[in-house]
């Protein structure tokens, strides 16, 4: 079903239902959390993103049992935010392992060596780009900067700045002879 109203009509409407179930059911909702978390600290945090998902995914409106619909969705909501931090951690893991830094801070001596040698190895590849690729690149993955930060850097739309690099790392890759 189309919504007859505009965005700002429907946000509105969303935030007010949220509003409602969790006035009706807000105890009930924290109950959960406390018992299924232990951390304070995350309780509170939990409880909000889940008005916040409340507010993204209203309740259906054939929903018969809300408490019964709601215990469900917290322990989906739950079990994803589980998911996520284990794969974090294992990101973080996973990188710390790729640069050999342990996770107690212990550099290894030829560390540096290494970052310096990326650092040569990076200027000879942007070398072979154009003038704007390597600069979104060396933006990109040196300077750390979200594609909306080189846009507005370089005062382009952010979908030529995508162009620029997905057009450097194509060469880049061949470069290696990935691609």
């Amino acid at each position: 079903m189309a919504w007859p109203y505009g965005n700002a009509e429907r946000d509105e409407y969303a935030i007010r239902a949220a509003t409602e179930i969790f006035g009706q059911h807000g105890e009930f909702i924290r109950n959960i959390i406390q018992f299924q978390v232990h951390d304070p600290g995350q309780v509170e945090d939990l409880y909000q993103e889940f008005f916040l998902a409340l507010v993204r995914r209203p309740l259906p409106a054939n929903v018969r049992n809300v408490r019964s619909y709601l215990y469900r969705a917290l322990i989906h909501d739950m079990v994803d935010l589980t998911r996520r931090n284990e794969k974090y951690q294992q990101h973080l893991k996973k990188h710390a392992e790729e640069i050999r830094i342990s996770i107690n801070n212990d550099v290894p001596e030829d560390a540096l060596l290494e970052a310096e040698e990326i650092r040569s190895v990076l200027a000879y590849l942007t070398r072979r780009l154009t003038p704007r690729e390597a600069q979104v690149v060396t933006l990109r993955f040196r300077e750390n900067y979200e594609i909306s930060d080189i846009a507005s850097e370089l005062g382009v739309n952010r979908r030529t700045v995508s162009r620029y690099l997905c057009a450097g790392m194509g060469k880049i890759r061949r470069l290696l002879g990935i691609e």
